[in-house]
């Protein structure tokens, strides 16, 4: 266990908030859910918001006037559509996430909750009292075979990861989970999730059988791990907090110190990254000498941001970005192979089709698929296949 004590200034006081028991300053805002007035020690909050025009903006949740938490903003809404088919950015106007409230408030207490548009200016769009209720959640944990503390620091101070009063310092705590996040950022939150992470392919299986059991290898990107994948000489790291996630972060430089580390892997995380050639260099230098490293990522995939995605990548490109490290091999396995990318283009095309002919000559390509792709996979030979992959993969070690 970590122990931090954190700095909360979030105490509530009982106060009177508003003259009713709910404020809604935006007529393009909805809150779906909490509904009522009352609030557990983890709670999803769901709704929709329409904004003027598309540029970047963040949805951040204040707890008793304080910055607290992000909700992720741009799924898809079709009923908020057809409810305003004037409204060109309707369609994805959803917004979710979950808020867990800190262990020492106690059952009863009234606090206030606000969300904001945060971009060049605040902007308030909600704000309400609610009445904590229940008990705080007890969260998952796991063995594990490493000591999380002796190997995190601060990317900003170098000091020992914990929230601190430096400028340029963000720092969280959840739970039991540090969150070292990008300035200005807040943490995000998907403890209720079910939805769990794809398998380890088999590059990943390879490389752990690799290391063994006494070897500490950091997941980049862990998602949501299948509890059959938890290991405890692996370390969980992702920009969203799941369940069994060690530690969440959002930064460019690494939250470690050199040399800490004696496997990497990361399987489709790299074309969510903003600049991934700063990131593997973060990931040679926390590897130790002789470490390995594994990195699957899209190719030809369509847009999936969760929260984002910026660069899919050519197994050239991928070869690029890791330059600093040994090749040991490079190229695609079978869940790369073109039918899958063309079945992922269609399930991702498809709730934007409303005409009925593309519908189902969509659906009748998407069944074809299913049946006769491994036959296209082998009609395109190696080269086809490498043309049209899904992803790309590559394994290399430090020198």
């Amino acid at each position: 266990m970590l122990d931090w004590q954190i700095p909360y200034y979030l105490i509530p006081i009982p106060y009177s908030l508003l003259p009713t028991p709910y404020s809604l300053f935006s007529k393009m805002f909805n809150l779906d859910f909490p509904k009522g007035t009352e609030i557990d020690y983890l709670t999803k909050f769901s709704g929709w918001y329409i904004p003027e025009n598309n540029r970047n903006f963040k949805l951040t949740v204040h707890l008793n006037s304080q910055p607290y938490a992000s909700l992720l903003h741009g799924g898809y809404r079709p009923d908020v559509a057809v409810a305003f088919p004037e409204k060109k950015y309707a369609s994805h106007s959803g917004f979710w996430g979950e808020i867990l409230l800190p262990e020492n408030l106690k059952p009863d207490t009234d606090i206030k909750i606000e969300i904001f548009i945060d971009q060049e200016e605040k902007i308030l769009l909600f704000q309400n009292q609610f009445k904590v209720i229940g008990k705080p959640p007890k969260l998952p944990t796991r063995q594990k075979n490493f000591n999380l503390e002796k190997i995190l620091i601060c990317p900003e101070c170098s000091q020992k990861a914990k929230p601190c009063n430096a400028e340029n310092c963000s720092v969280w705590i959840r739970g039991n989970t540090p969150h070292i996040l990008q300035l200005g950022e807040l943490p995000f939150i998907k403890l209720t999730e079910t939805e769990t992470t794809h398998p380890y392919s088999e590059g990943i299986l390879k490389v752990l059988n690799q290391i063994g059991e006494n070897g500490i290898v950091l997941d980049f990107g862990a998602g949501n791990t299948q509890k059959e994948y938890l290991k405890p000489n692996i370390c969980y790291l992702d920009v969203q907090q799941y369940q069994y996630t060690d530690i969440v972060c959002s930064t460019l430089k690494l939250p470690f110190i050199d040399n800490c580390f004696d496997g990497i892997i990361s399987h489709a995380v790299f074309e969510h990254l903003p600049n991934p050639f700063i990131t593997a260099k973060e990931l040679y230098r926390i590897l130790k000498p002789g470490g390995l490293i594994f990195i699957d990522t899209a190719f030809l995939q369509p847009l999936h941001a969760d929260p984002s995605h910026y660069f899919n990548m050519t197994v050239h490109g991928l070869r690029q970005i890791l330059s600093d490290f040994e090749e040991i091999n490079s190229g695609i396995f079978p869940h790369h192979y073109p039918s899958y990318s063309m079945m992922m283009l269609i399930q991702t095309i498809w709730p934007y089709i409303q005409q009925k002919e593309w519908q189902n000559r969509l659906e009748d390509w998407h069944a074809f698929l299913v049946q006769e792709g491994d036959n296209l996979d082998i009609a395109l030979g190696e080269k086809g296949r490498e043309i049209l992959a899904a992803g790309v993969f590559f394994a290399g070690k430090k020198n």
